[in-house]
């Protein structure tokens, strides 16, 4: 294993008990419906899974909720999404907490293909489920913050589309985009210990930092690159002392503003609140954040945005 996939299996199985065990996450006294492994794509089954939540017993097509995990685009499993999966189950929306190919092995833009499939898994199962896919947002920490923000320009842009060799006509009409990285390329060559960005977009994309401008999947680099007003209502969480992604999100929020797209955002302060520190639940910041991110949930789901 590479010291950058040690990396972020171990803050995965670190933080897997602050981030799925606590409490206020377990909503003892709901019935969930939980379906898990189940496979978006027979091209690669062990890496193309996603699990589903929902509330048993809800009546009405249900409005998605579309999340991609985060890990550094090596590692990160939709396990560690458990209880977030039933935070947003418990607001009313039918959650799809998906898996994807990891880097090296499914090097860019091999996820950015698996990813469109699992949105059009949705598309297809929308009747079965009780989907209502005129309200679907999606969502993403970290790497999948990056993600989650390109599948939603994705869906936008049919040149890209048949770049890519993919096809959907299915849109986003809201985001939740937490600590992610925006701009790839500007990210990981700012300085790491041990060459730490280095490698991580030699394994994002089999590149040197400075092979980029050759590179030919260049435009999945950045996310900013493709922002356009048809990009979902958006809400940001930031750490202003990201040590991972320090200032992606400002960048992100002034293309936003330049394009018309509604956002809202929280940003956390102290260095203890670092990156993704909302998964945890528990600190001042978590909760602040955590409360507005679901409000704007709620809002979303009510046609109030």
């Amino acid at each position: 294993m590479s010291l950058q996939s040690f990396l972020f299996v171990a803050i995965d199985k670190l933080y897997n008990a602050p981030q799925n065990c606590r409490r206020m996450t377990k909503f003892k006294g709901v019935d969930f419906d939980v379906r898990t492994d189940i496979v978006y794509d027979e091209s690669a089954p062990a890496a193309c899974t996603l699990d589903t939540y929902c509330v048993k017993g809800q009546e009405g097509r249900r409005p998605v909720f579309f999340y991609i995990h985060g890990g550094g685009f090596v590692a990160g499993d939709k396990y560690y999404r458990r209880a977030l999966s039933r935070w947003a189950a418990d607001m009313g929306f039918f959650v799809v907490n998906v898996n994807y190919g990891l880097c090296p092995e499914y090097k860019c833009p091999v996820p950015h293909r698996q990813l469109v499939a699992a949105l059009n898994w949705v598309g297809a199962n929308a009747d079965k489920y009780g989907l209502d896919l005129d309200r679907m947002m999606v969502a993403g920490d970290s790497a999948g913050g990056y993600y989650a923000a390109m599948l939603a320009c994705i869906t936008t842009n049919k040149p890209l589309q048949e770049k890519l060799g993919v096809s959907t006509d299915l849109r986003f009409g809201g985001a939740v985009l937490n600590c992610g990285i925006y701009d790839v390329a500007t990210a990981l060559k700012n300085k790491y210990p041990f060459d730490l960005g280095g490698k991580l977009l030699r394994d994002f994309a089999g590149i040197g930092k400075n092979e980029i401008d050759g590179y030919e999947w260049k435009e999945l680099c950045s996310v900013l690159d493709h922002v356009n007003a048809q990009f979902p209502a958006s809400f940001l969480t930031h750490a202003q002392k990201d040590i991972f992604c320090g200032g992606q999100a400002d960048a992100l929020m002034k293309i936003l503003s330049e394009k018309g797209v509604h956002y809202e955002e929280f940003h956390s302060t102290g260095l203890l609140d670092n990156h993704c520190f909302s998964l945890n639940w528990k600190s001042k910041a978590a909760r602040k954040n955590n409360d507005l991110t679901a409000d704007f949930m709620k809002r979303f789901a009510a046609g109030k945005l």
